[in-house]
């Protein structure tokens, strides 16, 4: 019996879909034929919001930019996330206290406050119509045990940060959302949402009317240097569309980094698959029910699940079985996913399922952003859940970087980048890593 036979298709409305849901409002941009110039200033690789948000900055100060990306512009990860903005590290602050002490820790945590606060300016100053509200985020967690360690953390951001918070207990749970689930909760209130798609296609607009030069479909296959030591220096890059030459080259690839990328970039780059499903329509006497608040939720669990109602209040967005495999069968998956959302969410169970799609990220063998120069090409990624502020921020550092202006600045720079021994960029052990997640929160109790 095949995969496909297993699942139950009553489970999925008659238009279910594998394009993200953001992209029914954002559709992506047409891949028209577009030249590729012979030479610029500076070669993006990549048309996510990293490369968008370099480009735009390095044009406006009088750089001549091109950007190419493989696929239509925003084919990959930044059209197909949750959309859930924070102050999101996969090292708790509590732990880098810790290890490196307040100080260090704050600063580290004061950047992630940066690329937050950079993400709302450029939505502002490009007047981007994104459905960006600060809706509040709750963390909400299954046992005593984890609802004392989301305490303590958020107990210590607000002493050294000034981060408010409230805690929720199991009585006050009910009137955020219909659950059996949890026990308690921390309300982070200036957490925020956004609608993805809308964001990206504001960063097109936006690096366009700055004079950048945008080129989809069009794949890099070598970069090289030209020129010697004695002459001013310059990269060669080959792609489908033939070679361009450039001063200065950005890989703005992240968890999409293929054969033209350099290696040395590929073997610290941890590419994993996350999963989202969107709901057919909900009335909205139901959405008042089930989620009244319209916030953004996420559980304390290692491995954890996330949900949020979608920005027009029709459906629900619900995600997480994040790197358990590599994408196939998607309705394979969104049928999983389902079932794990009715869990958290029992009024679900006569809904259906009207998207279920995938994104690629990112992560690092270190668990922080990066950001850095390597044989002369710049390049910024490994955002670890964190791709819209973070994608937003360094985006604007590695544009500073090149400039040579003051700001450029930034922790994720000081970091050397690890690697493994053998690592070619294959991300095999993955899905092993994430069933080691699940143990740990089955042990805790915190597996729905």
């Amino acid at each position: 019996m095949t995969m496909r036979s297993r699942i139950d298709e009553s489970l999925f409305t008659k238009d279910f879909g594998t394009d993200p849901f953001w992209w029914i409002a954002a559709p992506r941009p047409c891949s028209a034929a577009a030249h590729l110039p012979s030479e610029t200033d500076a070669l993006v690789i990549g048309a996510g919001v990293t490369g968008l948000n370099a480009a735009r900055e390095l044009a406006a100060a009088g750089t001549d930019v091109v950007v190419i990306d493989a696929s239509a512009l925003g084919f990959g990860a930044t059209s197909r996330n949750a959309g859930n903005i924070g102050r999101v590290l996969k090292h708790e602050f509590t732990s880098l206290v810790k290890k490196y002490g307040v100080r260090t820790a704050t600063d580290i945590y004061l950047e992630m406050q940066a690329a937050y606060d950079v993400l709302e300016e450029v939505i502002k100053e490009n007047d981007i119509d994104c459905h960006y509200r600060k809706c509040g985020r709750l963390i909400l967690a299954h046992t005593e045990k984890q609802l004392r360690i989301v305490a303590d953390e958020c107990a210590a951001k607000k002493e050294h940060l000034n981060e408010e918070y409230h805690l929720l207990g199991k009585d006050d749970i009910g009137k955020e959302l219909d659950t059996p689930l949890y026990v308690g909760a921390a309300y982070i209130p200036d957490s925020a949402s956004i609608h993805p798609g809308l964001y990206h296609l504001g960063l097109i607009d936006a690096a366009r009317r700055k004079g950048v030069k945008l080129v989809p479909e069009t794949t890099a296959t070598r970069i090289r240097r030209i020129g010697s030591p004695t002459t001013k220096q310059r990269f060669a890059i080959s792609t489908s569309k033939g070679v361009v030459t450039a001063r200065d080259v950005i890989v703005a690839t992240n968890g999409y980094s293929m054969d033209g990328v350099p290696n040395w970039i590929k073997r610290r780059l941890i590419p994993f698959d996350a999963y989202m499903i969107a709901t057919d329509e909900i009335a909205p006497a139901q959405m008042s029910a089930i989620l009244p608040n319209n916030r953004v939720y996420i559980d304390a669990n290692r491995n954890l699940v996330f949900f949020r109602q979608s920005p027009d209040g029709k459906h629900i967005l619900f995600g997480g079985r994040t790197g358990s495999k590599p994408p196939g069968d998607l309705r394979s998956m969104a049928s999983a996913l389902f079932k794990d959302a009715c869990k958290v969410l029992p009024a679900l169970k006569d809904q259906k399922i009207f998207r279920g799609w995938t994104g690629r990220c990112a992560g690092t063998f270190d668990l922080y952003p990066h950001m850095g120069v390597h044989d002369g090409i710049h390049f910024a990624a490994g955002y670890c859940f964190a791709g819209m502020p973070m994608g937003t921020y360094l985006g604007s550092k590695l544009a500073r970087v090149i400039l040579g202006m003051d700001g450029s600045e930034t922790y994720f720079s000081t970091r050397s980048m690890p690697t493994m021994p053998f690592f070619s960029g294959n991300p095999w052990f993955v899905p092993h890593f994430m069933k080691m997640y699940d143990w740990l929160d089955s042990r805790d109790g915190g597996q729905p």
